[in-house]
């Protein structure tokens, strides 16, 4: 397969930019033409191994050729969907839902309508993340196992805690729904109770001025390279997440310090509890309400000390871990786009034999209209077939046709529009939603399929103006 990747800055290290060109490494290696597209220069942090091209932005002159088109953040999937046919099949990897995130309110209107956008394939790699997608945007998405270098990360000799404990904290303090507020609070609290500790902290971004007034000693890790993070995990008596809502996707941090065998206190969230895979045994880590400094301590405190929970947690975490390989991942990622791909091969099926005027009987009066309504509800089945195999073309043609038997069925006009939007022919949609507006039809579904074409148009006032 050729396959296209859309990553908007791989300079910086981020959990699902490191498991996109991971995956984009992985293809490469089995044989498959992989590029990756990036805004930015090429990643320092880690060896590329396929194709990568440096864009200004991703138009469709900049995109080659290709089966399948990946998008990975939001801003990169209306890049992707509105690509022609022959950039490839567009696919949203979801590594984690943008749209709660506090930082993006504003855009939240832009991120919900990306993820309606018709004619992509959506993978995910947790099960809240599959119910999420499902529940708010009716999407079937295909799931994934996630992955994690074991080379990397792999269990140290079973230690004894240290005294201060050195507690583990990774990611962005900026981020709010990482809630690393929290952290810091639970670890005070421990400190005050009598429990010295030393936080030690890994994060990709700078640290946030209330990150340097702690009264407890903290030790700075500051864009480890990936290969790295397995020393440092090791070096851990407890690791903690704290992220407290459903924003979260995987948490790859958490899984790579139980591989490392790390006893492991998480905060009770889908994402953490879904790492279980829907198994009864949740006894991979210590669960505590998010936001909770007080039980999120006390938490601490008893993987810390307690040699009984030691154990189980490393025994349990390492276990859990173990699921989540390379070659698993892979193996279905490929499989999925393969699936992808021919789908869209795949010819609309059923015979359509239209009535010609030889054909026809000689009596060709009112009674012919029964022969009319036929072919009008055959040429919608073809269409609406063709569509869910997204052969979209053809379902352009069968709707197209139906429309010309009957030219009044304004709902017949949307499903041609979306057909157009579908295969790519963006202006051809948008002049369909503008006879609808014209036509006095009002309502959102029609607004937002009208301003997700303009946006592929790069009309990104005129859509903005739609989504009013």
């Amino acid at each position: 397969m050729r396959i296209t990747w859309l990553l908007e800055d791989v300079s910086q290290i981020w959990g699902g930019v490191k498991v996109a060109l991971e995956d984009a490494n992985w293809l490469h290696r089995r044989g498959h033409q992989v590029t990756v597209l990036s805004r930015s220069g090429p990643p320092s942090w880690m060896k590329l191994e396929c194709a990568f091209e440096q864009v200004r932005d991703f138009q469709p002159e900049h995109l080659p050729d290709g089966d399948v088109i990946i998008g990975t953040f939001w801003t990169t999937v209306p890049w992707a969907a509105s690509a022609s046919s022959d950039k490839g099949i567009p696919v949203h990897y979801c590594q984690g839902y943008e749209g709660d995130a506090q930082e993006n309110a504003a855009l939240r209107d832009r991120i919900e309508t990306t993820y309606r956008l018709p004619g992509v394939q959506h993978i995910t790699i947790s099960n809240n993340l599959t119910e999420l997608l499902r529940e708010r945007f009716g999407i079937e998405a295909t799931q994934l196992v996630y992955q994690i270098d074991h080379d990397v990360h792999r269990p140290g000799p079973e230690r004894a805690p240290g005294n201060p404990l050195r507690v583990g904290l990774v990611g962005p303090y900026q981020i709010s729904w990482k809630d690393l507020p929290t952290g810091y609070q639970a670890c005070e609290l421990a400190a005050a109770a009598g429990q010295p500790i030393e936080l030690v902290r890994a994060t990709n971004t700078e640290p946030h001025p209330d990150e340097l007034k702690t009264p407890f000693p903290v030790e700075w890790h500051h864009q480890l390279p990936p290969r790295e993070m397995g020393d440092f995990y090791r070096s851990l008596d407890v690791f903690i997440g704290t992220s407290s809502g459903a924003q979260e996707g995987f948490f790859l941090p958490a899984i790579e310090a139980m591989a490392c065998g790390v006893p492991t206190v998480l905060t009770d969230i889908p994402c953490f509890r879904s790492h279980g895979q829907g198994n009864d045994d949740d006894h991979y880590a210590l669960f505590v309400p998010p936001k909770d400094a007080a039980a999120l301590a006390e938490a601490i405190v008893v993987a810390g000390r307690m040699p009984d929970v030691r154990h189980a947690l490393r025994r349990k975490g390492i276990e859990l871990a173990s699921r989540y390989t390379p070659d698993h991942h892979g193996q279905e990622f490929e499989a999925a786009l393969q699936r992808f791909v021919d789908q869209a091969a795949q010819p609309t099926g059923g015979s359509l034999r239209l009535v010609t005027p030889t054909d026809a009987p000689e009596d060709s009066s009112p009674a012919n209209d029964d022969s009319v309504a036929q072919i009008l509800t055959q040429l919608v089945a073809e269409a609406e077939h063709a569509s869910a195999l997204s052969a979209h073309a053809n379902a352009v043609r069968f709707f197209a046709a139906a429309t010309c038997l009957s030219p009044e069925d304004l709902a017949l006009q949307r499903q041609l529009a979306q057909a157009h939007q579908q295969s790519g022919d963006n202006a051809a949609a948008v002049a369909i939603y503008e006879q609808l507006v014209a036509n006095d039809i009002d309502d959102e579904k029609l607004h937002l399929a009208h301003g997700s074409a303009l946006h592929a148009m790069s009309r990104f006032e005129d859509a903005a103006r739609r989504a009013i």
